[in-house]
């Protein structure tokens, strides 16, 4: 085939049809008329000899063709992109572009307003898309290009993508103010003899680490219900005398409505990373992206995480200053502030980010 005779704005309309699966909406997205789309499909087919996508309900479905070009396609406008802009410096302040996050809820709570703030300031033009973290299906995401970065724990990290920390996490343990039996202290026993609710992102299992650092104790807890979401376990608790487990930061927040423990046994603390493919690991917008959210996330480092001393006893000795005089923990998680221009270390030898045909 000779490639002189092939117009690359079909790519385009390839990439837009296997995202959207629907002729409508792919050619909304390419400000195209509806029979100008379904055009390109059919000059498609017969290029690529296969019908690529097929009528079902609700849509279309890709054929093992189409599902085998989408990542390519998107390779291929990426590097045209690239080349096409190399020389032009990246300018956050000018570019339109549009980000796609993957997160889970409490990722979202610890790091989305910081990430709003510091792209209001310093990228307006920027659209950011967040999706929910779907741990099954993040590594295929990441390599068709439907999200750029993900951000979890790192043990959750999908194979053959590229990762680093942003920050490290602790567990902590939350009980309604006025739980009948949790007093001053949340001893060993109580924590295993009261009920408990966990998070699962899968929405089912009724183990985590938690579980695990019990285990090597030769304990256990018993866990009633399992949630797939963090922050459905504030109304929970906050009704019922059910124990959860939290991550620090998201646990703090929500010290006027809970009471907030250190975990009366030790549990490692695990680490939060971003993790991206290798397609867009040299795109200069992604590039700096990344850098912001390692610079945002800095606050968030280990140092921040410091157990609180202990009185002989083992209560808080910065509970002590509180009006309650309990072993709570007072909200360490920094505030979101607003931050302003992007550092120029930040903004140095990068180029424009690819246009995505969205």
């Amino acid at each position: 085939m000779d490639i002189r005779s092939i117009d690359l704005n079909l790519l385009l309309a390839l990439d837009a049809l296997l995202s959207e699966r629907n002729v409508t909406r792919a050619a909304a997205r390419l400000n195209l008329s509806q029979s100008a789309m379904s055009a390109a499909l059919g000059r498609l087919r017969t290029l690529f000899g296969d019908p690529l996508l097929l009528r079902a309900a609700g849509g279309m479905v890709p054929t093992a063709k189409g599902l085998e070009l989408a990542a390519p396609v998107k390779q291929v406008l990426a590097d045209i992109s690239r080349l096409v802009q190399q020389g032009g410096a990246f300018d956050p302040a000018t570019a339109v572009v549009t980000f796609t996050i993957a997160a889970s809820d409490y990722v979202e709570f610890a790091i989305l307003p910081r990430l709003v703030d510091f792209l209001e300031a310093n990228a307006p033009l920027a659209r950011l898309a967040v999706k929910p973290m779907d741990f099954g299906a993040i590594g295929k995401q990441l390599e068709a290009g439907e999200v750029d970065i993900g951000i979890l724990g790192a043990g959750f990290a999908p194979p053959n993508v590229r990762s680093r920390p942003l920050y490290l996490e602790r567990f902590m343990c939350v009980a309604r103010h006025d739980h009948p039996q949790v007093a001053d202290r949340l001893t060993l026993d109580l924590f295993c003899e009261l009920d408990h609710v966990l998070v699962s992102p899968s929405g089912g299992p009724f183990v985590s680490p938690v579980d695990n650092a019990l285990a090597a104790l030769g304990r256990g807890r018993r866990v009633r219900l399992s949630v797939p979401h963090f922050l459905l376990v504030t109304e929970i608790i906050v009704r019922s005398d059910m124990l959860a487990v939290l991550p620090e930061r998201l646990a703090g927040a929500y010290r006027d409505r809970l009471r907030v423990f250190e975990m009366p046994f030790e549990v490692p603390p695990f680490t939060i990373a971003k993790v991206w493919h290798e397609r867009g690991h040299r795109d200069p917008a992604l590039v700096w992206l990344r850098q912001a959210l390692s610079d945002l996330t800095r606050e968030l480092s280990p140092s921040a995480l410091a157990p609180p001393r202990q009185s002989s006893r083992g209560v808080d000795e910065r509970a002590r200053a509180t009006a309650s005089a309990r072993a709570e923990i007072p909200n360490d998680a920094p505030v979101p502030r607003r931050i302003q221009r992007a550092p120029r270390t930040l903004q140095r030898a990068d180029q424009v980010k690819r246009a995505k045909p969205a």
